[in-house]
């Protein structure tokens, strides 16, 4: 796609690719973004930018011998770096690697880019090899490193990179896209739901709403409307059987956080705005029970998202069981 087919993008690239256009970009650039933001077409764009030898604009001509080069996706000056399949990081030799290319003369005769995509994937090791390369770039030559907003990069890195964060749109603006992608498919709740319940991100939003994810999603939440009256949620067991379990137990976790704020009178915050009766029925439990419930489900939810090797069957079925007990217990 077009960047214009992302509206929310254009401001922060004129920004940036203004720098390009003056010749005043820094040579390492820190972008950091909500997954689902457009970010990698958006730094495609800038990528592209940096290698055209014809644009006096801010767009690059998309007909130079560079641009063709790039769009065809056998740019020579162009290298982009990540880890390995199989590997969980980002290793000293791949950062070695690119640092002998760069020293060599531009085969194109312009700039040369470097894209390190999950950048804080680096190794110790690879991170301070990357440095001594910031710190005495080649002519010519730009560094751009991304990663999600949450990402820990090494401060030493930050500090010889300008760093830009691309926020995502406004919610309002988000709604009026999604509309324009699904053909009022979906009321403005549900647009509204997927959009928070994906950081505000509109392409997560757009995967969330796929008919079959949403389906799986409105039947989970049926499913807890008739768990949660009966305790009973040992019923739930079968709904993680599949690979997208996660998903399930980040749902429970923002519809048990929407219970709590209902009860503390911030209704309008709320995340899962087309569950209003799920959310109501989880706040007729007590502040204590709720805030019991959502921090044994975030905990679960955090360990199966950082710590490799768990049996995840077992602190499902744990989870499950202290939710019944938390819920049994007396006010």
């Amino acid at each position: 796609m077009m960047l214009s087919d992302y509206p929310w993008l254009l401001l922060p690239y004129q920004q940036l690719a203004s720098g390009i256009m003056h010749k005043r970009a820094h040579h390492a650039l820190l972008i950091n973004y909500v997954q689902g933001s457009g970010e990698n077409e958006f730094i495609e764009n800038l990528v592209n930018r940096l290698l055209c030898q014809n644009s006096q604009q801010l767009e690059p001509c998309f007909k130079c011998h560079s641009c063709q080069l790039f769009l065809s996706h056998h740019h020579p000056d162009y290298y982009a770096i990540t880890n390995e399949q199989g590997k969980q990081s980002i290793g000293i030799d791949q950062i070695r690697n690119i640092s002998s290319k760069i020293y060599e003369k531009s085969q194109q005769g312009g700039n040369k880019v470097i894209w390190i995509k999950h950048a804080a994937l680096m190794t110790e090791a690879a991170a301070n090899a990357l440095l001594k390369t910031l710190e005495e770039p080649p002519d010519s030559t730009y560094f751009i490193l991304s990663d999600e907003h949450n990402s820990q990069l090494l401060p030493t890195i930050h500090s010889r990179c300008f760093s830009y964060f691309l926020s995502t749109p406004k919610l309002e603006q988000s709604i009026e896209w999604l509309k324009n992608k699904h053909d009022q498919q979906y009321s403005d709740n549900e647009l509204a739901s997927a959009l928070l319940l994906s950081e505000n991100a509109p392409l997560r939003a757009i995967a969330l709403l796929a008919p079959e994810k949403w389906q799986q999603r409105n039947v989970f939440c049926s499913q807890l409307l008739e768990v949660i009256p009966q305790n009973n949620y040992w019923q739930l067991a079968k709904t993680f059987d599949n690979e997208d379990f996660i998903e399930r137990i980040i749902w429970f976790c923002a519809l048990l956080s929407d219970a709590l704020k209902a009860k503390q009178k911030a209704g309008r915050f709320i995340v899962n705005r087309d569950q209003v009766p799920l959310v109501r029925l989880l706040a007729t439990q007590n502040n204590e029970k709720l805030s019991a419930l959502y921090h044994l489900w975030l905990q679960a939810r955090n360990q199966l998202l950082t710590i490799t090797g768990l049996n995840k069957e077992l602190i499902i079925y744990n989870v499950l069981a202290q939710s019944e007990l938390i819920s049994e217990a007396k006010s």
